[in-house]
């Protein structure tokens, strides 16, 4: 907008003329130079944006700002006798001297092909003159240890939510069934128009017509616009017990699915601790392999040196050189295979791309003891998935009972009102009160073969409920199994570690003088990192077996807080 403002800040509106560019300021303010008008200063910072201030000494002074606005301030003699002059509805001109009005008529001309030639596309950044935006803060990493993944993992996963959303729908089934035990209240209305009124129409014997005038006599019994509007409630009194089992059955299988709920988090769980395991593993596997690529390369240096004294062949060089190419190779798989665990392990966790994570922590051994038949008896105890199975045996016990009450009468208390604009019989009744009784004498053998549904849908429950003890006694014993077998394996792969480390550097220490050859500085190396690598397989085994023994026992995610390191 374009203001004039005098000393005291009375303000005029003059024209819109859009946003005024720098380039259309610094033109502006060259013609002021050469015509005279000396400027004091240039530019001013304003709230929402750079304001271009152009003051002369006893002349006006023009703002031009860049929020699509243009305003001329008065700070000099004089300027207080200006006045406006109306054009047309909200557009004035000042009443200026010749060289200020030539100006600004240029300026309403060409500030809009400037606008134009200056407007950046769309997408393209905000004005230069825009308020700097504060940087969004950076976004904090997630840092990933054994308890963390745990916690992660059983709030995280589409399996557990799916789980527990299978809770809120056993809820809500368990709901509706305790509805049943209070009734239900039925309200209907109906609208009828007939053809013709309701009415009866009797003849009048024919000594009295023409004493009556009328050879029929006509009774209206009803108008015909009828509005029905009827209530009715009715509840249960006697069901045989089929609705107080169906309210059992429905509260059982809620429960069934919330245990259920909790043997899938303990999966979710052991699952993604076996991917946080195989990510420290692989991450271990690595820096070997970059220690032994050090190692071979360190050789082959050795080996050219020897090669220039004439203490070693061109063989032992082409060795060292195929073996650094080889153990390059090696390297690229181990990290591969790094790659591909820690997207398995925040594919568990449910974390996108832009989520920043770290794995923290390290392999390690558990000194804990575990007793074989202590451990299969806890599980058996606590185990999720059994208790799970004991409530769907409940379930089924009370579905046998539901089908059993249909062979008992069913009585239910009925009562209701109804309302009519015009009833046909002024002696009809406007309320009932009562009971109903049902018994359904004959129905073919249906009930006896729902009866029998439900009693082998119950057994097989029984079965499945055993089957699965079973197997979890011997997922037990197979984790109690492979605990044990890591443990010696640990303890094998450790000697071997310090009579691998012996002979690399003898080898080297033969190879160096010349009374050894490169081949078994080369194998010293590879025997070395397999053993180191095995001591790594050695606790990733531990760990994984003793998680595996808690998960069937129901606390996994405690213990993952309690040994973590």
């Amino acid at each position: 907008m374009l203001e004039a403002m005098t000393t005291p800040r009375i303000e005029r509106r003059v024209a819109s003329i859009g946003e005024l560019t720098e380039h259309a300021l610094q033109g502006l303010l060259t013609e002021m130079k050469t015509s005279g008008l000396r400027p004091r200063h240039v530019y001013k910072q304003e709230e929402g944006g750079m304001k271009s201030v152009l003051q002369f000494r006893s002349e006006p002074t023009l703002v031009c700002s860049a929020d699509s606005r243009l305003s001329a301030q008065a700070s000099g003699a004089g300027f207080e006798h200006l006045r406006s002059v109306p054009l047309y509805s909200d557009v004035h001109v000042l009443k200026l001297p010749a060289i200020a009005r030539l100006l600004l008529s240029a300026l309403f001309v060409l500030s809009p092909l400037v606008i134009l030639a200056q407007q950046p596309p769309a997408s393209a950044q905000p004005s230069s003159y825009s308020l700097p935006q504060a940087p969004a803060p950076a976004q904090q990493s997630l840092n990933l240890n054994m308890a963390s993944v745990a916690n992660l993992s059983a709030t995280q996963s589409w399996t557990s939510k799916q789980a527990h959303q299978d809770v809120a729908t056993a809820n809500a089934v368990a709901k509706e069934a305790a509805s049943l035990r209070w009734g239900q209240v039925n309200f209907n209305t109906q609208y009828f128009r007939l053809n013709d009124p309701v009415q009866i129409k009797s003849p009048i014997p024919a000594n009295l017509v023409p004493v009556l005038g009328l050879s029929s006599l006509v009774t209206p019994l009803g108008p015909q616009d009828s509005l029905h509007v009827n209530f009715e409630a009715g509840v249960p009194l006697f069901t045989g017990g089929k609705i107080t089992y169906a309210i059992r059955e429905a509260n059982a299988g809620k429960k069934a699915t919330a245990a259920y709920a909790g043997d899938v988090d303990a999966d979710v769980v052991l699952d993604a601790e076996r991917n946080y395991l195989s990510v420290l593993l692989t991450r271990e596997v690595v820096k070997l392999n970059e220690e032994a690529l050090r190692t071979y390369q360190e050789h082959l240096d050795h080996a050219r040196s020897a090669y220039r004294e004439g203490t070693a062949a061109n063989y032992d060089v082409i060795r060292a050189e195929a073996a650094v190419k080889e153990q390059e190779k090696r390297l690229i798989e181990a990290q591969d295979q790094y790659d591909l665990a820690t997207a398995a392990l925040r594919t568990s966790l449910a974390l996108g791309n832009s989520t920043a994570a770290e794995v923290t922590g390290r392999l390690f051994d558990i000194p804990d003891a575990v007793d074989l038949n202590q451990a299969m008896a806890d599980a058996v105890k606590s185990n999720s998935l059994l208790k799970a199975l004991d409530q769907k045996v409940a379930a089924n016990k009370d579905a046998v009972r539901v089908q059993e009450g249909d062979f008992l009468p069913q009585i239910t208390g009925i009562a209701g009102r109804e309302g009519d604009t015009a009833k046909l019989n002024q002696t009809d009744p406007t309320w009932f009160a009562g009971a109903r009784v049902s018994l359904n004498l004959f129905d073919g053998g249906e009930r006896r073969a729902r009866v029998s549904e439900e009693k082998s849908r119950l057994q097989n429950t029984e079965f499945e409920r055993h089957h699965a003890e079973d197997q979890i006694q011997l997922a037990v014993r197979s984790a109690y199994l492979n605990l044990q077998s890591e443990r010696s394996a640990l303890a094998a792969a450790s000697k071997a570690v310090e009579l691998d480390t012996e002979s690399l550097r003898l080898a080297s220490k033969r190879f160096e003088v010349g009374t050894g050859t490169s081949l078994e500085v080369l194998d010293a190396t590879v025997s070395l990192t397999a053993s180191q690598t095995s001591v790594q397989q050695a606790l990733y085994g531990i760990d994984l077996a003793y998680l595996s023994i808690h998960r069937y026992q129901g606390d996994i995610s405690e213990v993952a807080s309690r040994i973590q390191k």
